[in-house]
């Protein structure tokens, strides 16, 4: 368990090469558990912020400090910092279960078109609400089938418009698109907020690292989204890219594999 030990690459050939893949097992071993300490203690950060403010407020209701209006305020606070801690714990749950082999998914005959056409319903409402102009590009066939799980496709699509409207300042776009390509299904969600870097669209899909990039800069939620996503359209069978948005903001591009394809 000591990673700071290293073998001496040098002897027989067998020996040398035997002795570096070993000390190229320890660098790795090593990254994964500085990465999993860096992990857990943006998660226990992340936890204790809406812990600490639902009992300031509980505590304020319970002494009777909070009254009247203060009252209403103090339930809409903890009510709103109990969902941030729900989804937290959801996203966390979700990517633990990526990893087993018992993943449930549950593939059907869908039609894609409709699954967006859903999505947008909601997500025009909650773009409205916070001044962001919202439009859905959906294809002019009436019917788009492929066989995939609705429900986890759902999820990416409510997941990255969750990003995308979460950076978006008010009055610039949020797009979802969806089109035919190559034999493949194409969902593109597209924003007019800040966008990304080249270095932010190689580590996009890493778990923490743009929330722990950005975290004080801009709006972030978890700093699980973007891996959840990344996790969810691979286990689909699809592939998941970022890129730059013709609306100036950030482009975020699903590809699933069509029947016959």
């Amino acid at each position: 368990g000591e990673r700071d030990v290293r073998l001496a690459e040098d002897g027989p050939a067998e020996v040398a090469e035997l002795s570096g893949a070993m000390n190229r097992l320890t660098d790795a071993l090593a990254d994964s558990e500085s990465r999993q300490r860096d992990f857990l203690l943006s998660i226990s950060h992340e936890l204790r912020t809406p812990l600490t403010a639902i009992r300031g407020y509980a505590e304020a209701l319970g002494d009777e400090v909070a009254t009247g209006a203060g009252a209403v305020t103090a339930g809409h606070t903890i009510e709103a910092e109990a969902q941030r801690l729900e989804r937290l714990v959801s996203d966390l749950l979700d990517l633990a279960r990526l990893g087993a082999q018992d993943f449930r998914l549950e593939p059907s005959l869908i039609d894609l078109t409709e699954v967006v056409r859903a999505a947008a319903a909601v997500w025009s409402s909650r773009c409205a609400a916070e001044g962001v102009p919202f439009h859905a590009d959906l294809p002019a066939q009436p019917l788009l089938l492929l066989h995939t799980d609705a429900g986890r496709v759902r999820q990416v699509l409510d997941g990255l418009a969750e990003n995308a409207l979460r950076v978006t300042p008010t009055g610039c776009p949020i797009i979802f698109s969806l089109y035919v390509q190559a034999g493949a299904a194409v969902l593109e969600v597209r924003d007019g907020g800040p966008g990304l870097t080249e270095d932010d669209i190689a580590v996009a899909f890493e778990r923490s690292v743009l929330f722990n990039r950005y975290r004080g800069v801009r709006r972030v939620g978890t700093g699980l989204g973007l891996a959840l996503v990344g996790g969810l359209v691979g286990r689909l069978g699809g592939r998941v890219g970022a890129g730059h948005a013709p609306e100036g903001g950030a482009a975020f591009t699903v590809t699933l594999p069509l029947p016959g394809a």
